[in-house]
Formats: C-alpha cells, structure tokens, sequence
C-alpha cells in the first residue's frame, strides 16, 4: 500500500517522535496527539526544519478522553487527509512493587495503557473498516513475554491489549487493505527514562530511531505476506550501536 498520513499518540518524545519524523522522512504527513503542547510543536518545528515536503498537525489531548481522541482524529483528517496509518504508541510507566503503587498511578496507568489503547484501537478500525484500507500499528512491550517484576500493573496492561491486537491479527489476516501491525519492543531510551545517558542506563537499550524503522519497514512489505507481530530486542551499547548502524 502507499501511505500518505497518518496519526500518532503519544507524540510529543521517545518513540512516538521518531515514528513520526521517519513517516515524514518517507513522505507520510503526520498527526501528533500529546499531553504537552510544547512537545508537539516541538516536534512539529522539527519536521519542518529537516524540509520535508510533508505536513504536521499537533493536537493537545489526552487518550484517556475517548472524545479527545475522537476529535484527534476527527481534525487530523481535516488538517492533513485522509488517515491510512493509526500508530497507538501512548503509554505510561509506572515502577515498583504494585501494593506500593500509589491510587492515582494505577487509575493512570490503566486508563492510558488499556482504556485509552483500546478507544485509539476502536476509532481506528472503525475508520479503517467505512474505507476497507489502512494500517493500524500498536507499540506493545516485551513485558508481555515474561513476569515483570517491579512493574505488574504496567505489564497488566500490556497483557490486556495484546490480546485484542493479536485477535485483530488473526480477524484481518486475509484482508490485503486492512494490516494489524504489533511492535513488540525491548528496553527503549524513552521518557520513561532520565536524560542522564550514563553508562548503566546506555547498555542494553534500543534507539527509538530503531524502532521507527521497524515500523516503516512493517507496512511498506509487499501484498503477497504481512509482517503482522515483531518483537525488537537490544543486543548492546545504544551509543555505540547506533554509530555503527549509521
């Protein structure tokens, strides 16, 4: 399929920001949902300056407001096309023991990881389904292949959308139009991180860069297979292992 806008949550950094700089590297106009305006301007600032000939649409908003996230999309269409990719990429973490979590940390991770993921899903497929075309990509974890200990809510959560993902998958399979697309990524540099790059914190951690290549590369496979699930895992120093792929 060739692909020419698309909307991204949770766009304002981390992987989110380098989904939407590397579609719009490719020609794809993007819509940026976030809580911090000056995030989004920001990377909106940001595709305009590398020149590309493409458009950027910030919207403050939140997916744990089923019509915010209507709106989002609602706008993003009015503001650049027709959208042909959904990325679901908002998320929160928070860590520790889950008695220790406090009230308000557990209210958000599950209205934003599981309820406003499935609203993000649910608007999507919906327009996806009125024009029997488009490309829905969730940004999963690898916490959903082992026990996480200091981190079971968040993991919770992730466990809770993926099997709506995978049964996408399966639901969608024979539909060359229609691709359900979940990444699956190991450790990653995001803002759930410092912005202290020492030396613990850079060994075995993926660049979101390489995560949004993954992406790309996902929906642009050709119409006789899909790459329908992937899974991303670190294999070394972040500083040094992006050098050398460049």
């Amino acid at each position: 399929m060739n692909y020419r806008f698309a909307a991204i949550t949770g766009a304002g950094q981390g992987i989110g920001r380098a989904i939407a700089v590397k579609l719009a590297a490719e020609g794809v106009s993007v819509a940026l949902l976030g809580r911090r305006k000056d995030k989004l301007e920001e990377v909106a600032g940001e595709i305009k300056k590398l020149g590309y000939s493409v458009k950027a649409f910030p919207f403050q908003g939140d997916v744990r407001d089923k019509q915010s996230t209507q709106e989002f999309l609602r706008e993003s269409e009015k503001a650049i096309g027709p959208l042909d990719i959904i990325v679901d990429n908002a998320g929160v973490g928070h860590i520790g023991s889950f008695a220790t979590l406090e009230e308000n940390e557990v209210q958000e991770l599950i209205e934003t990881n599981f309820m406003g993921a499935v609203w993000s899903t649910y608007f999507a497929m919906r327009l996806f389904e009125e024009r029997q075309r488009g490309a829905l990509v969730h940004i999963s974890s690898t916490t959903t292949l082992k026990p996480a200990p200091q981190a079971s809510l968040y993991a919770a959560t992730k466990w809770g959308m993926l099997g709506l993902i995978r049964s996408l998958e399966e639901e969608y399979i024979g539909n060359k139009n229609i691709r359900i697309v979940n990444i699956t990524t190991g450790t990653t540099f995001t803002g759930f991180f410092t912005d202290q790059k020492d030396e613990i914190q850079m060994k075995n951690i993926i660049h979101p860069e390489d995560i949004a290549d993954c992406v790309w590369w996902s929906l642009g496979t050709p119409s006789n297979y899909q790459v329908s699930s992937m899974v991303v895992r670190p294999l070394g120093d972040y500083l040094k292992n992006r050098t050398k792929n460049k």
